[in-house]
């Protein structure tokens, strides 16, 4: 619970209004609202990971711009918002620009659906929604009435829903620029937030579906088709001349001009890789706000951990840091250091419960060699280099190609550019050529988002549950041919990824990897599962026991480097388990009638299962 003396923390994502309405915290970056809206260029697209603040830019945009509907060209409202910020210092600008233009604001956020159909619904209400908020235009005296019959019409949430309606659901944004233009004189700013998203989990659905219908010759997978279809059509408005004073859009991915912005004039975008030292700090906090940040709540002392796990961002000349874990960090531990349990301090991870890419699931089970050879790079702290497909789109990634995924983990967040590494030259080609960069995991909150995230897709989509049941029934039968025959071909198809950077054993990835397979099994598949458990003399690695408790298997896993002697380590491993007893609990036990114990020897994609029934 923060004190008095300290400012309330912004909830995240948070609006501006709402935001400067509750008194929260605020780290001004009002300085670039004159950078973007003197900016030449009329349509502009930023492209950055989510939850590093896109929300809170577009919404302090609105409020700065926004004409006052009930008193229009008063600013009485901006000058309460925007008291104490760096963009009234300038009032040549402010004169010019704030209150001054009628705003459209939309966030496609929540656009989503199993199907198109649903998804359709959804953007129609998105759109309905930021419509009604003009409602007031139906009592305007500047507007004919086929104007106001399209605010009528576009505000009616049940109307627009029906796909009949399609052509209003596309034309909403020409139908509110005109009557804004007629009302006030001044052609409308336009702010889309997450404009990407609805393609994005149209291409996610569509290929899920794929999956789903892959024996019904009659299934065809138009989700996404249909999906960039109607965004080109809601787009449309950016092709118009004289209809628009600015554009600003924001999102993770650049989708390619000559798709979905084709005919769009003067169009600028600004992604993790540019050079432009104007917006590097735009959105995101840098090093020098995180630093005011934590010291303003009195745990700048603890600068270094969250340097450690949520910096590594970089955006050419500037360190960043996710605005997100910045926030959260000081939320979970203010009360700690106040009451001075440091011991409770730690630099939770915040990214895994906030952001994910489903696109990301459909790349399991395609990447070569050389990728798992990156993929290991990368979790070693080193460096990769990649071709940055700057023209790639949602539908282009069921192609599979491996550039594809390294630049979707860039542009998400999992990756940030090497710009030590990287040549500036390569960042200032023309956007249609592929450009040759050095990335790498930026922290470790990601680097454990990386590999769990990874092994998660793995666990939840490649091994269905038969897979893990015939793997433990393999097992509990003494087979170990077919139980290694099992790991091997899973082996060949999973990322092969391990940390080394807590220098933990190689086993540790191993271990993981069977805890993996096993928590795969149907439910209640085991009476008991156990992994590092107490038994006779030490620690098992991984024992449980069939749904009826009659059998009982212990594993114990070793690994070793290429060309080791798979045979005499899982033999070893054997030997352990008898050494250090850990079969005496199930032995003593009347109820189990078989035992099987087994060494499991790992190196690289290659296994070897020693097998050994004691009961």
């Amino acid at each position: 619970m923060l004190s008095s003396l300290f400012l309330p923390l912004p909830e995240s994502p948070a609006g501006f209004e709402e935001l400067k309405n509750s008194g929260s915290y605020f780290v001004d970056k009002t300085e670039y609202i004159k950078t973007v809206f003197t900016d030449s260029a009329t349509v502009l697209l930023f492209t950055r990971p989510r939850r590093f603040g896109n929300t809170l830019l577009m919404t302090m945009f609105e409020s700065f711009l926004k004409i006052n509907k009930d008193k229009p060209f008063d600013t009485s409202l901006q000058e309460k918002y925007f008291k104490g910020t760096r963009i009234l210092e300038d009032t040549e600008f402010c004169k010019k620009f704030m209150g001054q233009y009628p705003v459209i604001e939309i966030s496609l956020k929540d656009v989503d659906g199993k199907t198109y159909d649903d998804a359709y619904k959804m953007f129609a209400s998105t759109v309905s929604s930021v419509a009604s908020k003009f409602k007031y235009l139906l009592d305007s005296n500047r507007l004919d009435e086929k104007e106001k019959d399209g605010i009528s019409r576009i505000s009616d949430i049940a109307f627009l829903r029906e796909q009949e309606n399609s052509d209003y659901l596309k034309n909403s944004l020409r139908i509110l620029a005109s009557a804004l233009y007629r009302e006030y004189g001044k052609y409308p700013v336009l702010l889309i937030d997450e404009y990407d998203v609805p393609l994005a989990n149209a291409s996610y659905h569509d290929t899920t579906n794929k999956k789903l219908y892959s024996n019904d010759k009659s299934f065809v997978a138009d989700y996404h088709e249909n999906m960039v279809t109607l965004i080109k059509g809601f787009f449309g408005i950016l092709k118009d001349k004289n209809t628009l004073t600015r554009t600003v859009l924001t999102g993770c991915l650049k989708v390619a001009k000559n798709s979905l912005f084709t005919g769009v004039n003067n169009f600028s975008v600004n992604s993790v890789t540019d050079n432009e030292r104007k917006y590097t700090g735009i959105i995101g906090f840098t090093k020098e706000e995180t630093q005011k940040f934590l010291k303003d709540y009195e745990l700048d002392d603890y600068a270094t951990i969250v340097k450690e796990h949520y910096d590594g961002y970089r955006l050419f000349d500037k360190e960043m840091f996710c605005p997100w874990d910045v926030v959260k960090f000081v939320r979970k531990n203010f009360d700690f250091k106040q009451n001075r349990e440091l011991q409770k301090i730690v630099a939770g991870n915040y990214w895994a419960g906030s952001t994910s890419d489903k696109s990301l699931s459909d790349y399991i089970g395609y990447l070569t060699d050389k990728d798992n050879q990156r993929m290991q790079d990368l979790i070693d702290g080193k460096s990769i280099s990649f071709k940055l497909n700057e023209s790639m789109n949602y539908d282009t990634l069921s192609e599979h190609n491996s550039d594809d995924l390294w630049s979707l983990l860039l542009h998400t967040g999992y990756l940030t550019v090497d710009f030590e590494k990287t040549d500036e030259n390569e960042l200032t080609k023309d956007s249609s050529s592929d450009k040759n960069i050095f990335a790498r995991i930026p922290n470790l909150e990601i680097k454990e988002c990386f590999t769990n995230n990874i092994q998660n897709r793995f666990n939840t989509e490649v091994v269905p549950n038969n897979i893990a049941d015939t793997l433990a029934n393999s097992l509990f039968e003494g087979k170990a041919d077919t139980a290694s025959d099992t790991i091997f071909e899973l082996l060949q198809r999973y990322i092969s990824i391990r940390d080394t950077a807590t220098k933990a054993p190689f086993e540790n990835y191993y271990h993981g990897f069977l805890n993996g397979l096993f928590s795969n099994c149907s439910k209640g598949f085991f009476s008991e599962y156990h992994s590092n458990c107490e038994a006779g003399d030490g620690y098992a690695d991984i024992v449980f026991k069939s749904k009826r408790e009659d059998k009982a298997v212990i594993i114990e896993i070793k690994a070793a480097s290429a060309g080791a002697d798979l045979i005499t380590l899982s033999e070893n491993a054997v030997a352990q388990i008898d050494r250090k007893n850990y079969a005496e609990p199930f032995v003593q036990s009347r109820m189990i009638s078989s035992i099987y114990t087994y060494g499991i020897a790992f190196s690289g994609k290659n296994c070897f299962i020693t097998c050994k029934k004691i009961k």
